[in-house]
């Protein structure tokens, strides 16, 4: 997979979370939203009651907001 489709994929991922924080976890090389809300600890909180001890998390910033490298 080449990095721009990997990250489109990860931007469609996370596209309805925009200004949250998000858990995530890594499967056979996918990556899901295991968790979300208004704080890491909220996300956090989340992903465990799934069974989910230890996933990445992830502050998703508006999509107004522009990088520069």
């Amino acid at each position: 997979m080449s990095a721009t489709t990997k990250e489109e994929a990860f931007a469609e991922l996370v596209r309805e979370y925009e200004n949250l924080w998000v858990a995530i976890i890594e499967k056979d090389g996918v990556e899901y939203v295991v968790g979300h809300g208004e704080t890491a600890v909220q996300a956090s909180s989340e992903a465990t009651q799934k069974g989910h001890s230890q996933p990445m998390l992830f502050k998703v910033p508006s999509f107004k907001t522009r990088f520069v490298y």
